[in-house]
């Protein structure tokens, strides 16, 4: 952009209450004009997360060296990251500029109106981001008021010396399992994602369901969940051939160590895992065709986020290709957008397309965590 079409975006960038700008100008006008409006402002933008710390803060350094625009970046608790947003929507203005946002309790957010958007359309790759978690996080239809940064996908790990052929569907595991006692690691649902999706898995395996049956329910349906027991049951009738894990790691820990020959994993945590050399390289990790569940995380930028132009800049600037390759190489996540492929692929989009099933909605996800913990572990 040369000066004199920076200076007429600029103008009309703020030519709304001076150099204020009302909620929804930033969503109408041009991208040109957003950029502008964000390098004349020259506002730190306020980004929360949970993880990925060495990341987030290369990248906050590249953007400001970039735009001369700098990033705050906060590592907290997931949840009460989305609580702080929650907690402050009703206020005129609040603390965080974009949040990192993943986990049952994105529905807080929606049912609290505090984000700004919808944004799909509005960040200029919007056509090249997942489209299915543009759409719905975590069972929670959104409708592009979250951006996907990165995918993630739960998968089968095992060590092909000991499983030659790694089962597919639901009859082949229970027989793989039958045959295996003890070869299986899967985590505390409530220490970790894996192992929130592989009880998932099973629940809609064992009553025969899809997640199309819960899908867009904002409460839960106590009719829907009236034969849940069946599941508890299987699992107690079955103990004795799990290992159960205290985390995502742990699972992968077992595996390399050999006390077990197949585990549900991240596959994030995988390439992680592999990259650090704490996991044997003929490692494979598939989807089986029964499905498991994966998804992803998003940005989203609260509704009294006090640096809107900042926060759309860095928000867009986290869904670059570059920017998106150098997420995929430091921390293991799959890329968010569909035009590239992640370094580290370990399972091909094919696969994540054909056999990723959707999460249930929070309150039914919630809900399983806490009857495992209740009717498994606890007996």
């Amino acid at each position: 952009m040369n000066r004199r079409t920076f200076g007429v975006a600029l103008a009309a960038a703020m030519a709304v209450s001076g150099t204020a700008l009302a909620a929804d100008d930033y969503l109408k006008m041009p991208w040109d004009q957003v950029v502008a409006a964000a390098q004349a402002e020259k506002q730190e933008v306020v980004f929360y997360s949970w993880w990925g710390e060495e990341f987030w803060r290369d990248a906050a350094k590249d953007f400001e060296a970039r735009y001369g625009i700098p990033v705050k970046v906060i590592i907290g608790d997931r949840a009460a990251n989305i609580a702080k947003v929650v907690a402050e929507a009703a206020n005129s203005a609040g603390t965080v500029d974009v949040l990192h946002a993943g986990g049952v309790e994105v529905k807080s957010l929606i049912d609290a109106n505090a984000l700004y958007g919808p944004l799909k359309g509005v960040i200029p790759d919007s056509d090249k981001l997942d489209p299915a978690l543009f759409t719905m996080q975590e069972g929670v239809v959104h409708n592009g008021m979250f951006v996907p940064v990165y995918r993630n996908q739960v998968g089968l790990l095992y060590d092909p010396e000991k499983v030659a052929n790694p089962p597919q569907s639901w009859a082949e595991f229970t027989a793989w399992l039958d045959a295996n006692p003890g070869q299986f690691a899967v985590n505390d649902p409530s220490k970790g994602g894996s192992g929130q999706a592989f009880v998932q898995t099973v629940l809609l395996s064992i009553l025969g369901e899809t997640p199309e049956k819960y899908l867009g329910d904002t409460e839960m349906d106590q009719a829907k969940i009236a034969d849940w027991g069946k599941v508890w049951d299987w699992f107690n009738a079955n103990e004795e051939k799990f290992v159960i894990t205290a985390s995502n790691n742990d699972s992968i820990d077992r595996l390399n160590q050999g006390e077990v020959s197949m585990a549900a994993a991240w596959d994030d945590d995988t390439a992680v895992a592999l990259g650090k050399g704490a996991l044997f390289k003929r490692a494979k990790l598939y989807v089986p065709a029964m499905g498991l569940p994966g998804g992803g995380d998003t940005l989203g930028i609260p509704a009294n986020a006090p640096n809107k132009a900042g926060a759309l800049l860095f928000v867009n600037y986290l869904t670059e290709v570059e920017t998106q390759k150098k997420l995929n190489a430091t921390i293991g996540s799959y890329v968010a957008r569909t035009d590239i492929a992640g370094g580290s692929a370990l399972i091909p989009e094919e696969q994540r397309q054909k056999y990723r099933t959707d999460w249930l909605p929070g309150v039914y996800k919630k809900h399983y965590i806490e009857e495992f913990v209740a009717q498994v572990l606890s007996k």
